[in-house]
C-alpha cells in the first residue's frame, strides 16, 4: 500500500494560542469565538506545510502581509495580501507553500452559525478595511465585562454575513439577472447536496426536501449555476472520494462501500468518468507526488 496522509483535527478548542504569532499576535479564545490579530502561520508548530487539517469550526480569515498556497476541500488558491477567506464547517485544509511573512487577521465562530458558502477571493481594499474595523469592534465587545454573549453572537453573524456580501457584489455584474430566490434555493440545494451526498443522489430527493418539484429543481440550478443537478451531486461525491484516497489506507471496495456504490466495478467507473482516471491511478499520482 503507498503512502496517505493523516488528517489532522483542528479546532481552535484545543489550539495553543501562545504557538499562533509570537509577542506580537494577539488573540481572545473563550466558548463562542475566538479572534487572532498578526497570526503568523509559520511560528505556528501545529501548522505545517504538506499536513491536512479538518476545520470543525467556520473561521473568517484576512490575509494582511505575505502569501501561500493552499488547498480547502483539495481545490487549489494562491492567497497573498487582501485576500479573504470564509471556511464552512469540517473543511480540509492543506498547505502546500507559506512564506515566512504571512499574517493572518482571522475569527472561528464556535456558536453554530450558520454558513452557506466557504469564500476565497481578492477583497477590495475599502472592504477589508471596512471589515478589520468590525473585527476591533468585536474584539472590544468580546472583553466587556460583564461579558455580552448575544452581542458578541450577532456581531460575528453580522462579519460573517458581510463576507457573503462582498462576495455577492462582485458577482453582480456576472450575474445581473439571477433572481434572489433561485440563488437562494441553489445555496440551499447545495448544503444538502454537501451533508447527504455519500447515501442520496437521485434528483426527487433534494426535490422532496426543499419542497419544489425535480423538474422546478432541475431548471433553477441551471439557470443560477450554469450547471445541472447531477453535476453538483457528482462533484460534491467525486470531492469526498479524493479526499478518501488522499487520506485514509481504505481499499477501493471499501471507499465504494462508504459512498453508497453497489460494488467496487461501479465506483471505479464513476470516478473514471469524472477524473479521466481510476481510483488506483489517482492514488499512485499521489503517492509519486509526495516521493
Amino acid at each position: 500500500m503507498g503512502k496517505t496522509k493523516n488528517i489532522h483535527y483542528f479546532s481552535v478548542a484545543n489550539m495553543d494560542l501562545r504557538e499562533v504569532g509570537g509577542s506580537e499576535c494577539h488573540t481572545i479564545n473563550n466558548d463562542d469565538i475566538t479572534i487572532i490579530l498578526n497570526g503568523c502561520p509559520r511560528n505556528a508548530t501545529f501548522l505545517r506545510e504538506g499536513e491536512i487539517y479538518q476545520l470543525p469550526e467556520p473561521r473568517l480569515l484576512l490575509v494582511m502581509n505575505g502569501e501561500a498556497d493552499i488547498q480547502l476541500d483539495l481545490e487549489h488558491y494562491h492567497i497573498e495580501k487582501g485576500t479573504l477567506i470564509l471556511t464552512t464547517p469540517d473543511m480540509i485544509l492543506e498547505f502546500t507553500h507559506c512564506s515566512m511573512d504571512l499574517m493572518l487577521y482571522g475569527i472561528a465562530d464556535k456558536t453554530h452559525i450558520h454558513i452557506p458558502e466557504s469564500i476565497v477571493m481578492a477583497c477590495p481594499a475599502k472592504d477589508a478595511e471596512y471589515l478589520l474595523r468590525m473585527m476591533y469592534l468585536l474584539w472590544d465587545i468580546s472583553t466587556q465585562q460583564p461579558y455580552r454573549r448575544d452581542t458578541v453572537k450577532q456581531m460575528t453573524e453580522a462579519m460573517l454575513s458581510n463576507a457573503n456580501y462582498i462576495k455577492q457584489a462582485a458577482e453582480a455584474t456576472e450575474k445581473t439577472d439571477a433572481p434572489s430566490r433561485n440563488q437562494q434555493l441553489f445555496q440551499q440545494f447545495k448544503l444538502l447536496v454537501s451533508k447527504y451526498c455519500e447515501r442520496e443522489r437521485n434528483i426527487p430527493f433534494y426535490a422532496k426536501e426543499l419542497r419544489v418539484s425535480p423538474h422546478h429543481l432541475s431548471s433553477v440550478i441551471s439557470k443560477a449555476s450554469g450547471h445541472s443537478v447531477m453535476y453538483w451531486i457528482n462533484r460534491a461525491v467525486v470531492l469526498r472520494a479524493r479526499i478518501l484516497l488522499k487520506t485514509s489506507d481504505l481499499m477501493t471496495y471499501e471507499i465504494a462501500d462508504r459512498l453508497n456504490f453497489p460494488n467496487s466495478p461501479a465506483f471505479n467507473s464513476f470516478f473514471k468518468r469524472e477524473m479521466g482516471i481510476t481510483p488506483r491511478m489517482y492514488r499512485n499520482n499521489l503517492n509519486t507526488c509526495d516521493s
